[in-house]
């Protein structure tokens, strides 16, 4: 098994779709920043990525891809292989309905479906708890990857168990209380693959419930750069003290531009893509906000951006 000139790593793999190499990742990325991926595979299920993982070479490095929202790929690109599991993972199905106003309604996703397709799809069948994922973007396993939140709910809140695969291509099911999930933090390897999820929500007026998103929407509009490419917010609230928006605005960010990055003049905790920002300049903006930040205030803001092919 070998990466050489034009020879598939994963030939011995039962894939149903094929490997593609030199595939652009810039339209993959809510950025839309960054090169290519050297092989790009698609798995369709759990099992695939078992035996992707019981028989990765050992010298190819590999990206899990969702739906690109908190991610800065090098203008590079990977030099490895990227598993993208948004094309062919992203189902959404319910596995119990409610029987009556008092119970609950268990719901399954795969880990490439978007967080906004499964707060829709509970809308639509009267299901309340999923209000706050429709103005998240990106994918179910990012959002257990880093406990997604908004508007004062987390995706831990609503989750039951997660399925996973670990490196040696084992399956696991792990409850919520295995996973370790803090604020924008899951204690699992980062090593280990989400390939699904069930969710529990409880039943609701569908129209209250798109009134709820239409409010929460409505309040993200106003207060975020939407016109414009971004990775969403780019650093983490601190644990205590003012939030990171706030003190990249006492640091005089605001609008603070590297080519085509720049500091959103709406929201502070949003950098922006104006149309032709490479991930060096959106890098170089990240790193003078943080030091700048460190030097006003004393504090080291920490990413919730992932730095993929970068050496």
């Amino acid at each position: 098994m070998t990466d050489g000139m034009g020879m598939d790593p994963f030939a011995s793999c039962a894939l149903t779709l094929p490997v593609r190499r030199d595939v652009p990742l810039r339209p993959r990325t809510t950025w839309r920043i960054g090169g290519p991926a050297r092989w790009l595979v698609t798995p369709v299920d759990a099992v695939e990525i078992a035996g992707l993982l019981a028989n990765w070479p050992d010298h190819l490095p590999r990206v899990i891809l969702g739906g690109g929202s908190n991610l800065l790929i090098s203008d590079k690109g990977v030099p490895g292989a990227v598993m993208d599991l948004t094309q062919a993972m992203n189902r959404i199905y319910t596995i119990t309905e409610s029987l009556n106003a008092d119970s609950e309604t268990l719901v399954h996703a795969d880990a490439g479906a978007t967080t906004q397709a499964l707060a829709h799809f509970a809308r639509r069948r009267g299901l309340t708890g999923a209000e706050f994922l429709a103005g998240i973007p990106g994918s179910v396993g990012g959002a257990l990857r880093m406990n997604a939140g908004a508007h004062g709910g987390e995706i831990r809140d609503l989750l039951v168990e997660a399925d996973l695969v670990d490196p040696a291509g084992r399956l696991h099911v792990l409850p919520e209380s295995a996973l370790g999930m803090e604020y924008r933090h899951c204690g699992i390897d980062a090593a280990w693959i989400f390939t699904g999820a069930r969710f529990r929500f409880r039943p609701d007026d569908p129209e209250r419930v798109r009134e709820r998103m239409r409010a929460f929407n409505a309040r993200r509009r106003r207060s975020q750069p939407l016109a414009w490419p971004s990775a969403g917010s780019v650093f983490k609230n601190p644990p205590a003290g003012p939030k990171a928006w706030e003190l990249l605005d006492r640091a005089g960010l605001r609008g603070l531009r590297v080519g085509d990055a720049q500091v959103s003049e709406m929201h502070c905790n949003f950098f922006i893509n104006l149309g032709q920002a490479t991930a060096i300049q959106m890098r170089e903006l990240i790193d003078r906000a943080r030091e700048r930040v460190a030097e006003h205030a004393g504090i080291l803001l920490e990413p919730e951006v992932q730095f993929v092919g970068w050496e």
